[in-house]
């Protein structure tokens, strides 16, 4: 029981601050918007954005199932982060980068895909629409 309301509380703040974040994307507030992402990529992982980026999909697969009992939930919100990520840089035209956090966005939700969790549905579809990004 303890587990479930750890992960229960760690997806209500994700999604709290993922609400945040689009909201600072929307209003053109970049820097706050990475700020924030970088932060709760800190919160999550103990890593920051940077370090995600530089393990790449199969970095972070491979540090995060040492813990079975997350391993799906953090890499389901990894995969979050880095589609925000991407997001917030094609919004700044940084097309490149952008497309490198797409991949990485849709490497992570196919891994997530393959786990059993309670978001696994959502990984799927996340993955099906990142499929068409090249």
């Amino acid at each position: 029981m303890e587990r479930k309301d750890y992960i229960l509380r760690m997806i209500e703040e994700f999604a709290r601050v993922i609400a945040k974040i689009v909201l600072l994307k929307q209003s053109e507030s970049f820097t706050d918007a990475k700020t924030e992402l970088d932060s709760l990529t800190l919160n999550i992982t103990g890593l920051g954005l940077g370090h995600i980026k530089s393990l790449g999909a199969e970095g972070v697969k491979y540090v995060f199932s040492r813990n079975k009992e997350t391993e799906a939930e953090k890499i389901y919100c990894i995969a979050r982060i880095m589609k925000e990520d991407a997001m917030i840089l094609n919004a700044q035209g940084n097309i490149k980068d952008s497309l490198n956090s797409y991949e990485i966005a849709k490497e992570l939700f196919k891994i997530a895909s393959e786990l059993d969790y309670p978001e696994k549905e959502d990984a799927i579809k996340e993955f099906e629409e990142l499929k068409i990004i090249k």
